[in-house]
């Protein structure tokens, strides 16, 4: 259990390095391009994360072989990511982090799925509110780590030091965790394996009215998801353009605020065994509405500091409790297809938001109230998970 939280906190030098901090500023500020650069390479690596996440669940269940997946993957990101900073072109830098960010969303197919082979049934909230947390005590560690980087060599200097971190804190779960083989499955060639997962791709497309629960959870996923990754990709220039935080600024702020995202993570992965994950997730949506609420009638620095840690609280629970809530909604035996599935519609989210956000902002004017962009979006979310038919039963889960 602890070697996959770790893989949590691995991935995490790459989102921050990469997604959420220094390659969107090294693009926008070193570079000199527009935000919707740096918004099209993400976007179209998320449309074909996307298009590949189903496919390669189904395979990964069909193959019995999450682990081998998720190696492969890991060393095609962090490989992406170390060239990344030893490029001057942009556009060789936005091919290679289009790749590397394909490497990571993929990866997290395989690494979600692995949960239910981790965790006991009854404990799967507090086991992926563990992972959360490791995930976001790895920001703490991968801003403190990467900024004296940063300091010394500019932005792009960051690169390749969390290109290696990622691999250093992967090799526990690439050496700890044995995935013994699913019942049923048996060894096949890849053109075998690539067949057998698009005909139970096929055939849970045509169940969809069966899957009720499940479809109308991808949707309200999907609406959420578009405004939590759009905040989460351009808080930082948001927050030098707006509230004229300054660098050394924005690290204190990101740290501070990791912290609650730890607790938030810990506490709620207690919370959804008494409350319930569909309910868990929607008070953490809704917290995330009212946040970016206060954000948006206040955009000054002193009280984005109290709403940076509301954000981190409910960032941390978000991903724990909707792994959480997906997996009591599948079927046992196809859990990385469905977390495909789930994984199309988070990353598909992962172009409209950003896109319809570097749309708006174009002129710089519009900056303060680009926040109600994700905060329709979030609404919308909020509503329809109101509609995912759901019973709160852990003993439903061992079926």
């Amino acid at each position: 259990m602890l070697a996959w939280a770790l893989y949590d906190l691995a991935n995490t030098f790459f989102a921050v390095a990469m997604l959420s901090f220094y390659f969107p500023l090294w693009v926008v500020e070193t570079k000199g391009a527009k935000e919707l650069s740096f918004s099209v390479a993400l976007g179209v690596s998320m449309v074909c994360a996307a298009l590949l996440m189903p496919l390669c669940g189904a395979v990964s269940d069909a193959t019995a072989a999450r682990m081998r997946y998720l190696r492969w993957t890991t060393y095609g990101c962090t490989a992406a990511t170390l060239l990344v900073g030893l490029t001057s072109r942009l556009s060789a830098a936005l091919l290679l982090f289009g790749f590397a960010n394909l490497c990571y969303q993929l990866g997290t197919v395989f690494y979600d799925a692995l949960l239910w082979r981790v965790s006991a049934p009854e404990r799967l909230g507090e086991t992926s509110g563990l992972g959360a947390a490791f995930g976001y005590l790895g920001s703490a560690v991968g801003l403190l780590t990467l900024s004296p980087f940063v300091r010394a060599g500019g932005y792009q200097a960051a690169f390749a030091p969390a290109a290696l971190g990622f691999l250093l804190f992967a090799l526990p779960s690439f050496l700890l965790i044995r995935e013994p083989p699913a019942e049923g499955s048996v060894r096949m060639d890849w053109g075998e394996a690539v067949r057998t997962a698009m005909f139970r791709l096929a055939a849970t497309v045509r169940s969809a009215r069966s899957l009720s629960a499940l479809w109308r959870f991808f949707w309200a996923s999907f609406f959420s998801l578009n405004a939590i990754n759009t905040v989460l990709v351009f808080m930082v220039i948001y927050m030098k353009r707006v509230a004229g935080f300054g660098q050394e600024a924005i690290i204190r702020f990101f740290v501070f605020s990791q912290l609650f995202a730890v607790a938030g993570s810990l506490v709620f992965g207690r919370i959804i065994p008494r409350w319930g994950a569909k309910r868990t997730l929607g008070w953490i949506w809704t917290g995330w509405l009212a946040s970016l609420g206060l954000a948006a009638a206040d955009p000054s620095g002193p009280w984005l500091w109290v709403v940076g840690p509301l954000i981190g609280f409910c960032l941390g629970s978000t991903w724990a409790t909707s792994r959480v809530l997906l997996i009591e909604l599948s079927a046992k035996d196809r859990l990385a297809e469905m977390f495909g599935l789930a994984g199309l519609f988070a990353r598909a989210s992962s172009v409209l938001g950003p896109l319809l956000w570097g749309i708006l902002v174009w002129d710089p004017a519009r900056y303060r109230y680009a926040l109600f962009l994700p905060m329709s979006l979030l609404a919308i979310g909020i509503w329809l998970l109101r509609r995912v038919p759901y019973k709160h039963d852990y003993a439903d889960s061992k079926s």
